[in-house]
Parts: C-alpha cells; structure tokens; sequence
C-alpha cells in the first residue's frame, strides 16, 4: 500500500514542503542573479564600472517599485527581511527618541501577538529595556485580529503600529488595507489639533510576494517589508518600503549608502534577481493561487477522512494563503513527525525556521488558545510551484502510516 513510502531515498523524489521558510530560486532569478554578477563595479563610484552597477540597481528599483506602486527613492534594499523589519521598527523608535529627547513618555508601539520573530523579538527587547509600553494585540481562533481591537489601542503616545499581511506560519491573511484607512483617519483627526505623522504604520509582507497584491498605496502602509528568499528569489536580498514623508534613523553606519538609512555596499546581482524573482511571482499570483487552493482543499478532505482527530489552524478560505496548512497530529510531537516525514522524503516544518532553536512550541499556535503540549504537536505544511496534487496524496498517505504506527 505505501510501495512509494519505501523506495530507496537516492532514487525518490523528495518533496519539498517547506516554501515559507525558504524558496527554491527560480530558473529566472538564477538566470539573472548569474548575467548580472558580471558587474562587478562598486554603485557608489562615479567611474564607468560603478555607474553600470548603479544604474542595474535604480532599474531594479524601478522593477520593484511597479509592482508595489512606490517610487524608487521609496525602495532601500536590506540583507534580510529580518533587517528591514529592525530597520522600520528600530529606525522609528529611533526617531521619536531623537525628536522628545527630554520627554520622561516612553513611545508607544502596537503588534500582533503571531508576529514574526524579527518584529517580536525586536520589540520585546524594547519593552523588556523599558525603552517603549507594547501592546500585543490578541488574535482569536481564526488567527484575525480586528481592526477595532487597533483602534482602542491606540493612544498620543502610539508611534508605530506593525502588523503582518500574511502569518508565516498559519497562513492567514490580515486585513492590512482596512488598518490602513482607520490608521490614516486617526491622523487625519490628530493633525487637526497637532502636527504628527504618527503612528506610522508598518507591514511584514515576506510571505504575500507570491499571493497577494502589494500595492502599497491601496494598503496604505507607511511601511512594507518584502523579502527575496520568499519569492523565489536569492537569499540576502530584502527591501524596506519607506513613504516619503516618514522619517526613521538608520540602525547601522558606515558609508551612508541607500540614501543614508542603510549603509554597507549594496548587493547588486542579489537585488536585481530579486526584482526580477518578484515580477514573476506577481504575473503567477492568480494562476498559482487558484492552482494551490485546489490542491490545499483536497489535502484537507482527505486527511480528515484518514484523521478525523487532526486539527486545522487558522481561517479556511480567502483569508488564507493559497499554499499554507498548518494542522495538529494528536500524540505525536512536531519535531518526530518532522523527522520521520523527512525519513519518507517529505520537507515540511513546525514553525518559523527563526523560531525554531527552542522547543516551546509555537507561540502562534498558542496565541488561537492551544495548550502548550498542542502547540509542540502541528506541523506547517507550505506548497509551492512545483508542488502537485500526488505529492500531497502520498503525504496524506505518509502522515497516516505515521500516525497509524506511532501515535494511536
């Protein structure tokens, strides 16, 4: 019954489950990446070497910034999208230090309680180093937050406000561009009595590269993170989305470039393989999404057939992202399901690979109101362009042969 569960794993195909955490590059991007790399020259010189690997970098900007609708002197690279989140957060919390440098308030940020490790993180330093107040906004079984909840947070203090498009690990999709508008009418109120841009309004968008629209102007954020190794793009390559006429301090020094917010010599093959990374992934957003909604629903049906004590976390449908699953084996951890499916070909994870160094379980999972022992029992399956409807037929049948064997 499960003859493709025991060919030898030289001569099998691995099935590669993992694409929220990281992407395979594209034939494109690698392509890119490869012709590029032959410009070698320094973007901050002004002899002929420098300004063709100038000018390969303003037109990557130019790539990026149709697609998310922003000017190119809104786009700065990163080396991660972990360092743009730092960027936008430190950066702002910066600011404001710099602007009430006498003012006994501590500044006042709001996150949601599933944010990635780089905003969690961050801003549980901060809090911890009594430096800002936090507020961590509740999400509720369908791992939504409500816009209302946002809007009770906020107080004159509130500077910045962060919340993700999409859950890297749920999958769920936030309702970013009716934050936006409540957040634009809380200032448009404020600046009635008081000249502020604040709160700036922030948003991870790492995982919608592939799924979702980026149109920064229709969200209206203030600003946007998105990274290369998410949209099949190469690793080391992240841009910071900054709206002009919000103003943040670098969080790093040296040469001043990226306009002075993000020194440290630019990475001009990576930037432009991810440009061109990010422009395929937008022309497949709608066949893709529709393809892999197919494909996650079926995997669903069939697995509750063989499970019915499997658990789903997160909304179901169009607040979710095409590719994501993330669900709970009764009595079987999450580490020895990972291991064992790996054993049988299949790369699926547990939860964010920046998370993944202590066994806590997910605090995302806890944050829909699971028990710390259910929070170390999901696991997170994430599809991508080379997944197929029989790769996640023999991975029903793979999970079941598990589940059958070692947690009944």
């Amino acid at each position: 019954m499960f003859s493709f569960l025991n060919k030898n794993k030289s001569n099998s195909k691995r099935i590669y489950l993992d694409n929220a955490g990281s992407t395979p590059t594209s034939k494109l991007a690698t392509s890119e990446f490869s012709r590029v790399s032959s410009i070698f020259g320094n973007p901050s010189a002004i002899y002929k070497e420098g300004v063709e690997a100038k000018n390969i970098l303003n037109e990557a900007k130019e790539k990026i910034g149709k697609i998310i609708n922003a000017r190119t002197h809104e786009i700065y690279f990163t080396g991660s999208g972990t360092e743009s989140c730092n960027l936008a957060i430190l950066g702002t919390y910066k600011q404001w230090k710099k602007e009430n440098e006498y003012s006994n308030k501590l500044p006042h940020i709001i996150i949601s309680s599933i944010e990635h490790p780089s905003v969690m993180e961050l801003v549980n330093y901060l809090s911890i180093n009594s430096l800002i107040n936090v507020t961590y906004l509740p999400v509720y079984e369908d791992g939504l937050i409500k816009v209302e909840d946002i809007r009770k947070a906020i107080t004159e203090d509130t500077i910045l406000v962060s919340v993700m498009y999409a859950n890297n690990e749920i999958g769920t999709v936030e309702p970013i561009k009716e934050i936006g508008r409540m957040i634009q009418e809380i200032k448009s109120q404020k600046s009635k009595v008081k000249t502020t841009n604040h709160p700036y309004f922030h948003t991870d968008a790492c995982q919608a590269g592939n799924y979702l629209n980026l149109d920064t102007y229709r969200l209206r954020v203030d600003m946007m993170t998105v990274n290369s190794s998410k949209v099949y793009g190469p690793k080391g390559v992240a841009i910071l989305y900054k709206k002009e006429g919000i103003d943040i301090e670098p969080v790093s020094f040296g040469g001043g470039q990226e306009r002075g917010l993000r020194s440290g010599t630019e990475n001009v093959a990576g930037a432009y393989s991810f440009a061109c990374a990010l422009e395929e992934s937008q022309e497949l957003r709608e066949k893709e999404s529709e393809r892999l909604k197919e494909i996650r629903d079926d995997f669903k049906n069939k697995l509750e057939k063989k499970i019915p004590e499997v658990t789903f976390y997160g909304v179901w449908g169009e607040d979710r992202l095409p590719n994501n699953i993330n669900c709970r084996i009764p009595n079987i951890g999450s580490d020895e399901m990972i291991i064992r499916l790996d054993n049988l070909g299949f790369a699926v994870s547990h939860k964010s690979a920046c998370a993944s160094q202590v066994d806590d379980g997910s605090y995302v999972i806890k944050a829909l109101g699971a028990t710390d022992n259910e929070a170390k029992e999901n696991i997170r399956i994430t599809m991508g362009r080379d997944t197929t409807k029989e790769d996640m037929n023999k991975l029903v049948e793979a999970i079941f042969q598990i589940y059958s064997k070692f947690a009944k």
